[in-house]
């Protein structure tokens, strides 16, 4: 996987606490459950975090209507992939 999609986790958060709603009620408004939210903000490196997936992000766009993709979420290039594709293939 060259590519991978995150959240702007300190922004997501900014924008929860502005709106007041607990974990229950932003998981009724993205369509999501309060486990994906949860998994999502956990740091990287802990076996039970989950990247955003498509539902994830479309759901986070549609409760927060008035933020872009990029307001919320990066993208994450793996440079060992990328450098791979520019090697030159020697035979």
């Amino acid at each position: 996987m060259a590519n991978k999609i995150k959240l702007k986790l300190a922004k997501f958060n900014e924008v929860v606490k502005q709106e007041k709603w607990s974990d229950g009620e932003l998981a009724i408004k993205m369509g999501v459950s309060t486990t994906q939210i949860w998994r999502v903000r956990l740091p990287d490196d802990d076996p039970r975090h989950n990247d955003p997936g498509g539902e994830f992000i479309a759901g986070a766009l549609t409760a927060f209507p008035g933020l872009k993709f990029n307001d919320l979420f990066f993208l994450v290039t793996d440079l060992r992939a990328r450098n791979d594709k520019e090697k030159p293939k020697t035979t």
